[in-house]
């Protein structure tokens, strides 16, 4: 099975090296394409190995970088899949995809069992460092570590594609392609996961030009941190296949249908969820 792994990064040398790390870890680095946003900023990883394209003329705006990106790579994906690779994965720099064990799958094995034509999006995660959690522990797995996660729509992306795709910006769909969550398929987004991680990362993109709406965006999210604080994590198994099927009940718009919303959350983007100890080990060590 020959599987592509895409993403795309702008000055995150934490998160560049732990993508690696992982994905090449899982299908080789010879199958990593990653696309550098700008040609003003130099990355702090070892990129030997991998495929590296350079963007030089994106967008200073985050609407217009999101489109040019989506685009881009939806271009990129298609020569891949024309030019023989079986299935492209997607994902963005934060971004951590893995199967359920109870599934007893490896990922490209579960990958390799998509129906040609796929079009997959995955359970989304959004996994934030907890009120009691403490400090990482550089020689312990992620998710031994944080086990606290809000299941939300936000996060279920069309990851895994068998066919040529049209992402939309930020990547969570494409045009005119049904929501279709992945049995036991799973996004865990760490871009919270850690509060020392989020502000080193974002010191280390306000050390090089960027558009206000850029920096906005980044420290916007800061106030989910206390999001934690003002609910009970329930037990994930008690909720995924709930959330599943209301997020899959999508919502119809002119370029075809987006993620439906979960409504009976007991967060305001979701699902708080406790994960359960069969996940600790899915993801690598912090770095």
């Amino acid at each position: 099975m020959n599987i592509k792994v895409l993403t795309n990064v702008r000055a995150d040398s934490y998160f560049l090296e732990l993508w690696l790390r992982h994905y090449g870890g899982i299908f080789g680095r010879e199958n990593l394409h990653v696309l550098l946003d700008g040609d003003d900023w130099e990355p702090q990883a070892d990129l030997s190995g991998l495929s590296v394209h350079i963007a030089r003329d994106v967008p200073e705006a985050r609407t217009g970088r999101d489109n040019f990106t989506a685009n881009w790579q939806s271009a990129l994906a298609k020569r891949l899949l024309n030019a023989g690779a079986d299935v492209v994965l997607r994902i963005d720099i934060d971004e951590f995809v893995a199967v359920d064990p109870r599934a007893g799958l490896s990922l490209p094995d579960y990958l390799g069992r998509l129906a040609p034509g796929a079009m997959c999006a995955a359970l989304g995660l959004d996994v934030i460092q907890g009120p009691s959690d403490a400090g990482l522990d550089r020689s312990r797995p992620i998710l031994e570590q944080r086990r606290n996660a809000i299941l939300t729509r936000e996060f279920c992306k069309l990851v895994a594609v068998r066919r040529p795709p049209r992402w939309a910006s930020g990547f969570h769909r494409s045009r005119r392609v049904a929501i279709d969550i992945g049995a036991d398929l799973l996004l865990f987004h760490l871009a919270l996961f850690d509060r020392t991680v989020a502000d080193r990362r974002i010191a280390e993109r306000s050390a090089i030009s960027q558009h206000r709406t850029e920096g906005s965006h980044i420290s916007g999210r800061l106030d989910r941190f206390a999001e934690l604080q003002a609910s009970t994590a329930l037990p994930f198994d008690d909720v995924a296949q709930r959330g599943r099927d209301q997020i899959m009940a999508a919502v119809p718009s002119p370029t075809g249908p987006h993620p439906g919303h979960i409504t009976d959350g007991n967060a305001p983007r979701g699902y708080h969820v406790w994960l359960p100890d069969r996940m600790t080990g899915l993801l690598p060590l912090p770095g």
